[in-house]
């Protein structure tokens, strides 16, 4: 098969450099194999000489099956597997046509996500890379819960192997309460010091990382002390815990649209007053302090936690609370692709998979442009709708 030769208006490669104009990024079996000037003989050709290109998105916290607007996410995750799946495939599909290339999966049970994802590898259905955390560790009745609880340090030690047996890429740990649950509180700590650390020692011994929904209090100190690779959603983190983070390297993987997008917790669960309750308090705090915890030099990602297809308004908030839409992109690529461990993708150099977006405008002038991607190129192969 021959190479193909994609010619760009404008390309952001992701590296942190300024982008360029005109450029030919040529791929060939997956991958991107140089970024120039020259179509090499031979190539075929695709035209994007009108767009802005850049990497596709890097969603760093979704879920497959969840849809937030149709309310109990919790009860979206007990249903069977064919309302299941049949949501996912829907998501996955607008995922991937707003942008999305790579998602990482937050959080499904019976292994939904590991089937979703063979469906995807073996092009049954369109969607983004998946890296799945499968079943999240919590226990009975906590945040997070569902069907599936892991309630003793060993529940989570045979959990988290089983998992890795079955082919997760990561953990995924509640240590705090949630806005979408009202029962339950954003600061007290799910579990003791021990489980969390166990967690920790279980993922490094599959050559892995723990990720932690922590919104404040306990629940995030002891994760970042314990060494918890990144950190989900920080809603109420302090100054002193941004800076625990720095210290310990770990990554805040903001998720915005879940607090503040239309079709997020509010179109589904606004109803509930101690959960609206839950959700203005936690805005509040959001805009007031993520702006000076973005400028801390905190290293962060974004996530859109299944309002799917809005990695746009992802970055778009970055801009709102002074990130520069430079980083913003950054934010939404290489950085994610970082933070999970991901070193195949986010960003366009030789070796790295081709994933690329065409977007109708430039972000770096207008960051609402990225609201409109035209063409998603994943893996070399460009989708179609």
């Amino acid at each position: 098969m021959a190479p193909v030769a994609i010619r760009c208006g404008t390309l952001f490669d992701g590296t942190g450099a300024a982008p360029v104009t005109s450029a030919v990024v040529v791929v060939d079996r997956g991958r991107v194999t140089s970024v120039g000037s020259t179509v090499p003989p031979g190539a075929g050709i695709v035209d994007w000489s009108a767009r802005f290109v850049m990497p596709g998105f890097v969603d760093c916290h979704s879920h497959v099956s969840i849809t937030p607007g149709m309310g109990d996410q919790m009860g979206q995750l007990r249903q069977g597997p064919v309302p299941q799946a049949l949501r996912a495939t829907a998501n996955l599909r607008k995922d991937l046509f707003a942008g999305t290339t790579t998602l990482r999966v937050m959080g499904e049970e019976r292994f939904l996500d590991l089937e979703v994802r063979q469906a995807i590898e073996s092009g049954v259905v369109p969607g983004p890379r998946l890296m799945c955390g499968t079943r999240q560790m919590s226990m009975t009745s906590a945040h997070g819960y569902a069907s599936t609880a892991f309630d003793t340090v060993d529940d989570i030690r045979r959990g988290i192997g089983e998992n890795f047996q079955r082919g997760a890429n990561f953990v995924k740990i509640f240590t705090t309460g949630g806005v979408s649950s009202p029962g339950t509180t954003l600061t007290e700590s799910i579990y003791p010091r021990e489980a969390i650390r166990a967690a920790v020692e279980e993922a490094k011994r599959a050559g892995s990382y723990v990720a932690s929904h922590a919104h404040g209090g306990p629940g995030l100190t002891l994760s970042v002390e314990e060494g918890v690779r990144t950190i989900e959603h920080a809603g109420l983190a302090t100054d002193d815990d941004v800076k625990r983070m720095i210290d310990h390297d770990a990554r805040l993987i903001c998720t915005f649209a879940i607090f503040m997008h239309p079709d997020g917790i509010e179109r589904g669960d606004g109803r509930n007053p101690a959960i609206m309750e839950k959700l203005s308090a936690a805005r509040v705090v959001v805009n007031q302090r993520f702006p000076k915890h973005l400028a801390s030099g905190v290293r962060f990602a974004v996530g859109t936690d299944a309002v799917h297809g809005a990695m746009a308004f992802e970055l778009a908030t970055l801009v709102r609370f002074g990130v520069s839409t430079h980083d913003a992109l950054l934010a939404g690529t290489r950085w994610g692709a970082e933070a999970i461990h991901a070193d195949e993708i986010g960003s366009i150099v030789p070796g790295k998979r081709a994933d690329l977006i065409a977007i109708d405008g430039d972000p770096l002038r207008d960051i609402t442009a990225l609201e409109r991607v035209t063409a998603v190129i994943k893996d070399g192969k460009q989708e179609t709708p």
